[in-house]
């Protein structure tokens, strides 16, 4: 494996201003620089000019503006809305607006006071870059990317033939993966419960399923390419760890756990007349001691249905629970969802209890849910942004911008909102905000 120790510092200035007030701040020149080369298929870490850490100067903070929010802004370089915050909220992985840099930014507020956060630069990959996924744990963000810094969204290989998963860690280091790993499919990345291996993709409709070890050196076929009539694709986790897939064939379906030997140890056939559904989680126990699986037709079909994975079973749920259009969302050991009346109510999957919750959706202004945070509830209705304590229903305004709603759920009661307008990603204090 390939190690080469070097820094790259951003320079050059420029001011950015938002409500009268300036912000001055270093950013990096948007010229092509050579990206590490290579005919291995190992893994490279690496601090080259295309991909490494880098070391800056932070961007300054304001005094308090807003303390229920914290807003970020980016350089003009990196659009908002192809950039994501870390889990927890200390780190944003930010994307260049012609699709060909990544680069993974700290956030700091100097004071619990203050509205206007600092960030300063981490690490870097440089080419054409279509998505970004971090790791729950916040400790890594990976990047699928083909390394080529001349590259963009307008002059990209769409073969996808020279793509490689990058992996920024939060320390600095970047790790370039085996070649057979090119493609992360979704903002949070899907690890192993020990959050030793990654879950990958050679391609985005691969039918196979890869792992990534968490220091990005290794590649592991757990499940081989599926044979002419055979489809299957990764679903996730059970309660002790092993891997889960579906597979379909001869037009039926079942969901498959091996180790990651890739040997079988149970399967579940889909229940009958389901015919060839695939498998996905929507929400789950923090031990995974039950997981709420939708089962579907795939384009072209409306046929969805949902089902509990306790243990080895398929078990029915609620019908109000297997017919909600809002929700569901894990909240703790319980699922809620919106019934037909907006009320949201909590199904408990281990006694097979309901209640309702404090809260009532007017569904007749086209409520738009976004998920849960420490308890606490943020929707749209029509044009207008709302927050409530599940604990007790207290009701507030959530000031979200009015135009496409682009939102993640972030630890600690907040949520990130990303403004393509004035550069800026905003993280509500949720909590707060409900107080007030």
């Amino acid at each position: 494996m390939e190690r080469v120790a070097a820094s790259r510092a951003f320079s050059d200035t420029t001011s950015v201003v938002l409500v009268g007030l300036l912000l001055v701040g270093c950013v990096a020149p948007t010229s092509g620089n050579v990206s590490p080369t290579g005919s291995s298929a190992g893994s490279t870490v690496t601090s080259s000019p295309g991909v490494g850490a880098l070391t800056s100067p932070p961007i300054s903070p304001l005094p308090l503006l807003d303390p229920p929010s914290l807003t970020i802004l980016l350089p003009d370089e990196f659009a908002p809305n192809g950039s994501y915050v870390s889990p927890d909220g200390r780190f944003v992985a930010a994307r260049a607006r012609d699709w060909g840099r990544v680069v993974l930014f700290r956030i700091t507020s100097l004071s619990p006071r203050a509205s206007l956060a600092q960030i300063t630069p981490v690490a870097e990959v440089r080419g054409f870059a279509d998505e970004v996924s971090w790791l729950e744990d916040s400790s890594a963000v990976l990047v699928g990317t083909d390394l080529d810094p001349t590259h963009g969204v307008q002059n990209h290989d769409p073969s996808g033939d020279g793509r490689r998963v990058a992996m920024l860690n939060t320390d600095g280091r970047v790790v370039v993966a085996p070649e057979k790993a090119r493609d992360v499919l979704y903002h949070r990345a899907n690890a192993a419960p020990d959050g030793r291996w990654v879950w990958v993709a050679e391609r985005c409709c691969a039918q196979q399923v890869l792992m990534l070890s968490r220091d990005g050196t290794e590649i592991r076929t757990v499940v081989r390419p599926a044979p002419a009539g055979v489809s299957v694709g990764f679903v996730g986790w059970d309660h002790d760890g092993l891997l889960l897939y579906w597979e379909v064939s001869g037009g039926g379906s079942a969901l498959v756990a091996v180790d990651l030997g890739g040997t079988e140890r149970y399967r579940i056939s889909a229940p009958t007349g389901f015919g060839a559904v695939a498998w996905g989680v929507l929400a789950s126990a923090p031990d995974r001691s039950w997981q709420l699986l939708e089962l579907g037709g795939g384009m072209g079909s409306s046929f969805r249905a949902r089902r509990l994975l306790i243990g080895h079973d398929l078990r029915s749920v609620p019908p109000q629970l297997d017919a909600a259009s809002h929700g569901p969302f894990a909240f703790g050991d319980e699922i809620v969802y919106a019934d037909e009346t907006g009320t949201l109510r909590a199904y408990q999957p281990s006694t097979g209890r309901v209640r309702d919750l404090p809260l009532r959706l007017d569904l007749s202004l086209g409520p738009a849910s976004i998920g849960i945070s420490d308890g606490f509830f943020p929707w749209m209705e029509l044009t207008r942004g709302f927050v409530a304590d599940l604990a007790t229903g207290r009701k507030a305004p959530l000031p979200l911008q009015r135009a496409t709603l682009n939102v993640s759920i972030v630890a600690g009661a907040r949520l990130a909102e990303y403004h393509y307008a004035d550069n800026a990603i905003v993280i509500f204090d949720l909590a707060t905000i409900t107080k007030h």
